[in-house]
């Protein structure tokens, strides 16, 4: 009797632990269930926040746009783009210039946010200059440089990146910098003659601003030679190019500032006139055919 009813006993705790096991897991399993539809209900909800947000953003009232940003981040953390959306409202609120404490965190909160999306996202063409104009605002830009940098690294072949370097660098003032990216971005880019313009136009605004007392001759004759040997591949890569033709113009004029020589400065003044003419000429063509091209489209175009 004594073996049976210890075997009783054993069963009847076995069973009494496993009822105990299962009310656990019945709890667990609807705590985990439970979590998960609240999770669902917040994403939701952060959706129609973000869509009201957007609405007031479209209107310009950045400021309620932001609370409602925030408040959509705080339910569903994980979106990535409520980030990019924080950030452009924050940048919209900032005032360029201002010291205001208001201000300077709206600027260091936009500059976090785009930041951490573009961590994400770094194929978002669109935060990226967003956080250029951002940093351009402030003017912070070795803080842009250095951001950019870092792109370049885990994306070598960046050539926007490479190109906002460029950029960054001749509006801090930092012309060697800046043709040395710009350079970068030809190697990059060897069949773009926009880029071989922009090189040829940089050199040009060098010198062009640069009082003859402030550079050296034989530095001032390299750099012009090297603007023009990028307008010469522009001219190269695209017919009928007359920007270009234009800035081979203002190279001339730039070479005959260097002359002593009357005659020898004669000349080069007419090679620029030469060009201008020709650039004129060719803009000429390039107005005809765009107006043929709309009148083939649109035949009213040509009335």
């Amino acid at each position: 009797m004594t073996g049976i009813r210890t075997g009783r006993d054993a069963r009847t705790t076995l069973r009494n632990r496993l009822r105990r096991v299962m009310a656990v897991g019945g709890l667990v399993l609807l705590a985990t269930t439970a979590t998960g539809c609240q999770k669902v209900v917040d994403q939701f909800k952060a959706k129609q926040i973000i869509r009201k947000g957007n609405a007031y953003f479209k209107e310009q009232l950045y400021e309620d746009a932001l609370k409602q940003y925030e408040e959509a981040m705080k339910l569903d953390p994980s979106e990535i783009r409520i980030k990019k959306f924080v950030a452009m409202a924050n940048m919209a609120v900032y005032n360029p210039g201002s010291q205001h404490p208001k201000d300077l965190q709206a600027l260091e909160t936009a500059i976090k946010h785009f930041k951490e999306y573009l961590a994400v996202k770094p194929d978002d063409e669109s935060a990226a200059k967003f956080l250029v104009t951002t940093y351009m605002n402030s003017r912070r830009y070795d803080d842009a440089i250095e951001y950019f940098k870092a792109l370049i690294k885990a994306h070598p072949e960046d050539k926007q990146a490479v190109q906002t370097i460029a950029m960054l660098y001749a509006r801090k003032g930092d012309f060697d910098q800046s043709m040395e990216w710009q350079q970068n971005l030809a190697k990059l880019d060897s069949q773009n003659p926009e880029v071989f313009y922009t090189i040829g136009v940089t050199c040009w605004d060098k010198s062009y601003n640069t009082p003859l007392t402030d550079m050296d001759g034989e530095a001032r004759k390299a750099m012009l030679d090297q603007g023009m040997a990028a307008l010469e591949k522009a001219n190269s890569l695209r017919e009928d190019y007359f920007e270009a033709m234009l800035y081979v113009n203002l190279l001339y004029r730039e070479y005959a500032k260097l002359e002593n020589d009357p005659a020898k400065q004669a000349e080069l003044l007419e090679k620029a006139k030469e060009w201008q003419t020709k650039a004129l000429a060719a803009r000429d063509r390039v107005k005809q055919k765009e107006r043929e091209e709309a009148a083939r489209k649109n035949p009213l175009e040509a009335i």
